[in-house]
């Protein structure tokens, strides 16, 4: 039994009978070809063309500058950057899945002389912070070491996460 194409009246067209009576002389089935191989192929290289498109689409134009012009935008101070690069090595370090992006990495390059200095000087007291947490050891309270931990890495994707409320873009959590 046949299916009709047209479900008011019925019928196939002549142009379905046509392309049936075709594929049947040929020994092919109206709905499978002989060989797939030439449709696998002309699949695999439009795929490969369009994430060679998205990827360039995706790639910054140039990350110091567009990440100095973000930083211009917000008027953060050196100490503030400081603060949340910091911020985002520490949570890299104690958060699960946690990672730092390549913002973070440039945003040293950012200051000179003594705006530097103040960066660094923050950056590593904000970093020193993170670490005593990583390492916290409370007898008392055991649990209240888990619960500062999970807190401060809330507080982390909430404020540099993708997209974050301070300094959006500097981490990023990565689940396996």
């Amino acid at each position: 039994m046949q299916r009709s194409s047209n479900p008011h009246t019925g019928k196939r067209s002549e142009i379905e009978d046509t392309i049936i009576q075709t594929g049947a002389n040929r020994g092919m089935g109206v709905s499978r070809p002989k060989s797939l191989e030439y449709l696998f192929w002309s699949i695999v290289g439009w795929m490969a063309i369009c994430a060679q498109n998205a990827h360039a689409a995706d790639e910054p134009k140039d990350l110091l500058s567009t990440t100095r012009a973000a930083i211009k935008d917000t008027n953060l101070t050196p100490y503030d950057v400081g603060s949340r690069y910091g911020q985002a090595l520490g949570a890299a370090e104690t958060c699960a899945g946690g990672k730092i992006t390549a913002k973070t990495s440039i945003l040293a390059s950012l200051y000179t002389g003594a705006n530097l200095e103040e960066f660094k000087a923050q950056e590593k007291k904000i970093y020193d912070a993170w670490m005593s947490a990583k390492h916290c050891v409370r007898d008392d309270y055991p649990d209240q070491c888990k619960v500062i931990i999970d807190e401060s890495c809330a507080a982390a994707v909430s404020e540099i996460g993708p997209k974050g409320t301070v300094l959006p873009g500097l981490f990023e959590i990565s689940n396996p």
